[in-house]
């Protein structure tokens, strides 16, 4: 198995001085992916589980592409960048 580079939690400052992106001025968790086909799973203290799959263009290659799946609500990030809402919530959890 390949294994990542597990870095600390960080700041978000701290993260973008190591060359990662932000997103919002809370902790973050970098971690550099390895090359080929490679999966992050993540779960919320309420037991929410989201999915971030990293998939090469080519075998063995840097990941051309990621497919996120939030698994406990329906909803899913399309090529164009906007948000395809199947329940009852928008994207922030608002009904």
């Amino acid at each position: 198995m390949t294994a990542s580079t597990d870095h600390p939690v960080m700041s978000q400052a701290e993260a973008l001085a190591l060359g990662f992106a932000g997103f919002n001025d809370v902790p973050h968790k970098p971690i550099d992916v390895p090359d080929g086909e490679y999966t992050i799973t993540a779960r919320t203290s309420d037991g929410r589980r989201v999915t971030f799959c990293f998939l090469p263009d080519r075998e063995r290659s840097p990941a051309g592409f990621v497919d996120i799946q939030y698994h406990d609500v329906i909803w899913t990030v399309c090529a164009d960048r906007k948000f395809v809402v199947g329940s009852a919530m928008d994207a922030h959890g608002r009904q």
